[in-house]
């Protein structure tokens, strides 16, 4: 990235020339390790037990590598689920904007200090983890508009919000799907080897994710503010001719509230004909919502579509910003306009993580690191600090959370429980490093769609997007907080308080 004050411009990689060059070097490493045979202990949960194999890289560069790249180069694009996402955020904000809502509702945005609109956003990142990782495509581009219209700098508002997601995506105090998942995990590790008896409690890190926020959230503002923020100029300030209109506000708000009401009776059972968006097969209410299938799950996308055109064409209509019907549709297509590099950006970063995928270099490194952690006798607040810096580093080769937790899980949790460390402080740790490691990695999709929407917004060119180039911009901080992040946590432990609801530190 080429920040404002560089005279000469620098020669860069860009984000897809560098995504070749990590698929490059991938490649070679898969048929390097593998050659080698260099292998390692894998270790899951199977049937209630514990099964122990031994796992090696499969070489990409072999027939049958060769044979998976050509025969599913078009199914890697199909599949990479930020695709999708990307263009409905678009579209979706692309009709609020040209109806002039947006412009409506962020201009008292205008009156308020810099400093309390970054805190505000990072604070919608870290309370926005009930919707998962759907958070990052329909906060980046709403906090970029944001941004566009309080006159600072869209790019650094998208990745605010980015930074807010990541570092505080265990601290959301509104319990979301990822944390149920990885807390069946939790259990069945510690009930498998240590404590029959444990039963994992949703709530039990209650008190420690409500105090991390009101910690966290100022501090990481205000590193944004003093080491991101400058490193933007601030943009003209340029005054929509768009219609204000507060009748069209009020009737949009109307809308919005009788579609929310729907959404609501949808997934709220007990009631005649209600709950149809629920997956009935499921045992308990977060996954009736949010498992793999479940129509609400599935269909949040589209409802977030359709909240967004309604409200949109109720105010555009109203302020006159959307006079026809040909204006509105027009619209919707508007935002996708040059979006051709964006695209290919995605393609190329599908290929990328497919092909880390189908090698399992990500799941070695992983099962490496456990196992010379399994061999070391650390114990209390080293061992907290060992792990929270491995997993870190786990992150940056092996992105998906559960992925990681299914094979980290049933070796470290017990090794925590034989250290007096409760199994909830241990997923509680893992989370928060796992999201400071996906901040920092281009292999986790979500960090190539930062790159996406940064792209987009950067209409002006001011900027040199590129993968090393935002990693630069943004490490410092995360480096911070990952500092602060670890000091928190040995504090709370060391001190004995609740983690939260019948949740505790030490055994």
């Amino acid at each position: 990235m080429r920040f404002k004050n560089n005279k000469k411009k620098k020669k860069i990689l860009g984000p897809i020339t560098v995504m070749l060059i990590i698929s490059a070097v991938i490649m070679i490493a898969s048929l390097i390790t593998s050659s080698l045979g260099v292998r390692a202990e894998r270790t899951v949960i199977v049937n209630g037990k514990l099964e122990t194999s031994l796992i090696t890289p499969n070489n990409i560069l072999s027939i049958d590598g060769i044979k998976y790249l050509f025969s599913n180069i078009l199914l890697n694009f199909k599949m990479f689920e930020p695709l999708v996402l990307f263009i409905i955020s678009l579209i979706a904000y692309g009709i609020a904007d040209a109806s002039g809502l947006l412009q409506m509702l962020f201009k008292p945005f205008r009156r308020i200090k810099p400093y309390f609109i970054t805190m505000l956003v990072v604070l919608l990142g870290f309370i926005s983890t009930m919707i998962g990782e759907y958070s990052f495509v329909i906060l980046m581009p709403l906090v970029g508009y944001l941004y566009k219209y309080i006159n600072r700098n869209s790019v650094l508002g998208i990745v605010t919000v980015f930074l807010g997601i990541t570092l505080g995506y265990a601290s959301g105090i509104i319990f979301n799907y990822d944390t149920y998942l990885l807390g069946t995990l939790t259990q069945m590790a510690a009930t498998i080897d240590v404590d029959p008896n444990y039963t994992y409690n949703n709530f039990s890190t209650l008190y420690i994710m409500l105090a991390s926020m009101a910690v966290m959230v100022p501090i990481l503002a205000k590193l944004i503010d003093v080491k991101i923020a400058p490193k933007f100029k601030k943009p003209l300030l340029e005054e929509s001719d768009s219609n204000y209109s507060k009748k069209g506000l009020i009737f949009s708000a109307v809308a919005f509230v009788i579609m929310t009401l729907i959404v609501v009776y949808l997934i709220v059972p007990g009631f005649l004909g209600s709950g149809i968006l629920l997956d009935n097969n499921q045992t308990t209410y977060i996954a009736k919502l949010f498992t793999t299938g479940a129509p609400f799950k599935e269909g949040i996308m589209l409802i977030f579509l359709i909240m967004m055109m309604v409200c949109s064409f109720i105010y555009g209509k109203i302020s006159k910003n959307i006079e026809t019907s040909k204006g509105f549709t027009e619209s919707l297509s508007k935002s996708l306009y040059n979006s051709g590099y964006l695209f290919a950006l995605m393609f190329f970063a599908s290929q990328m993580i497919a092909i880390l995928d189908w090698t399992g270099l990500g799941e070695l490194v992983t099962c490496k690191i456990v196992e010379v952690l399994s061999m070391f006798q650390f114990s209390g607040a080293l061992l907290i600090f060992v792990f929270f810096i491995l997993v870190v580093v786990m992150t940056l080769v092996m992105p998906s959370t559960l992925g990681k937790w299914t094979v980290v899980s049933p070796l470290i949790v017990p090794l925590f429980m034989r250290s007096n460390i409760t199994p909830d402080l241990t997923q509680f740790i893992f989370q928060v490093a796992d999201g400071i490691g996906k901040s920092i990695t281009p292999l986790y999709a979500f960090f190539i769609v930062l790159l996406g929407f940064m792209h987009h917004n950067n209409a002006d060119e001011d900027y040199d997007i590129s993968v090393f180039g935002t990693i630069k911009l943004i490490l410092p901080t995360v480096l911070i907080m990952l500092a602060f992040w670890i000091v928190f946590i040995i504090i709370w432990y060391l001190s004995g308080f609740p983690l939260g609801i019948s949740g505790y530190t030490t055994l």
